[in-house]
This record gives structure tokens, C-alpha cells and sequence, in this order.
């Protein structure tokens, strides 16, 4: 008879265990889906700016290409680069 009480009180503390990691675990799973979902918001942006610059540099290689290398064509590059304002998304 006291090994069956024994047996209980295990089974009890296990129960709660197994309930407590499955709690934590779910809340570390749900942190995790939303610093995913963060990261592919940045590959976007990321992405969406590396576009931005190949038409840049596109650009400027054919400014060299008609009127040859002028330092006015790298300075304008770079001060387009600087001077773009950084676009918010409504969400």
C-alpha cells in the first residue's frame, strides 16, 4: 500500500513537470515565430535596398559609359546615396 502512494506522489509531481515544460516551451516557441518573422521583414528591406542600389550603379556605369569618368558622376552617386530618406511601411 505505501508503494502505491509513492507511485501516485511520483506520477503527480511528473504530471506537473511535463505541464510546466510544455507551457515554457510554447511561449519559447511563440518568441521564436516572431524573431522569424522579424528577420524576414529585414531580408525585405534588405532586399528591396540592394535593388535600389544595382539601379543606381546601373545608372552611374552609363553616365561613365556616354560622358566617360567624370569625379562629378561618382560624387552625385554617392550623395544620392546619402541623401535618400529612409521609407516607412503603414502596416
Amino acid at each position: 500500500m505505501d508503494t502505491l502512494i509513492h507511485a501516485d506522489i511520483f506520477f503527480f509531481i511528473t504530471t506537473i513537470a511535463v505541464v510546466l515544460i510544455a507551457l515554457v516551451s510554447t511561449v519559447a516557441l511563440v518568441y521564436f515565430i516572431r524573431i522569424l518573422k522579424n528577420v524576414l521583414r529585414v531580408s525585405e528591406m534588405v532586399k528591396e535596398e540592394t535593388k535600389l542600389v544595382r539601379e543606381d550603379l546601373r545608372a552611374t556605369r552609363q553616365n561613365m559609359r556616354e560622358d566617360g569618368f567624370r569625379l562629378k558622376h561618382l560624387i552625385s552617386f554617392f550623395s544620392n546615396l546619402s541623401s535618400k530618406k529612409p521609407r516607412s511601411k503603414k502596416q
